[in-house]
């Protein structure tokens, strides 16, 4: 099978630091591909690589077979690469549907006049929003929803763009175990659509219950990838610190010391 996305030797140099060096990834139609690593491993800076907010150092980056050199932000939206930050990008203030279209507002002729066309917005919203799951009147202000609404909101948009490959920076860092049990759901329905699906987490439970494949990076450097079924936590723990563990849970000594901080009459 034919990747979607194919990054060579992709390297980034920032002042006084390689952020990435040598870096090949690869993603298939419909893969659930995690990346892992330590802060500062270089996944974000991978990440801003694929959609066009990094400019490489060098490398290539093939997307539907068509090669680059390197990708700017309209390119790789019209590759079909959307990321959903952690930090969530949703306007409060908007509806669903204002949201799922911001910035690309679909239009009709009417009397030779171009306007927004109201109909064809609610008619992709019906559809985006059946398939991520978000049961709300596509009329609602997104400010009015809990977080694991907005961040199917997003996705939502993703889909609406056309997004092929969708990746997801730490999603469940702030969901609930039966949210996080939605949202995978809602990842696995995806996949049988052939969406592939970039999954970045430091949650190592979570990473065998969803994934297909796994890439470790350590200090700027690709340092392994193996399907889930052929590798272990210890493993992937072992090759993000790059050392061996003799116990994930150490003993703790609780044994009182000296007062460090003392507090009277504040």
């Amino acid at each position: 099978m034919e990747p979607l996305i194919k990054m060579s030797g992709i390297t980034k140099e920032f002042p006084g630091v390689k952020a990435l060096d040598n870096i090949s990834f690869d993603i298939l139609p419909g893969e659930v591909h995690v990346l892992i690593g330590e802060n500062g491993a270089g996944k974000s800076t991978l990440m801003k690589i694929l959609s066009g907010v990094y400019t490489p150092t060098s490398g290539k980056i093939i997307c539907n077979g068509h090669e680059y050199s390197a990708l700017d932000t309209k390119t790789s939206y019209d590759e079909g690469i959307a990321i959903v930050y952690q930090e969530l990008s949703v306007i409060n203030e908007l509806s669903i549907l204002e949201n799922l279209f911001v910035g690309k507002l679909p239009t009709k002729k009417v009397c030779g006049v171009p306007v927004v066309d109201y109909k064809l917005m609610k008619e992709k919203a019906s559809t985006v929003l059946e398939q991520v799951g978000l049961h709300h009147d596509p009329g609602t202000l997104v400010g009015d929803l809990a977080i694991p609404d907005k961040q199917l909101c997003e996705i939502a948009k993703a889909l609406v763009s056309g997004a092929k490959v969708i990746v997801l920076d730490e999603p469940t860092s702030s969901l609930t175990v039966q949210e996080v049990d939605k949202l995978f759901e809602m990842m696995r329905m995806l996949k049988e659509q052939g969406i592939s699906l970039i999954y970045i987490s430091h949650k190592m439970d979570e990473i065998f219950e969803i994934c297909d494949e796994i890439s470790v990076l350590r200090d700027g450097k690709l340092v392994m990838t193996k399907t889930a079924k052929d590798t272990s936590m210890n493993e992937l723990i072992t090759a993000m610190v790059g050392r061996s563990l003799e116990s994930r849970f150490p003993p703790v000594d609780n044994t009182p010391g000296d007062t460090i901080l003392s507090i009277q009459h504040l």
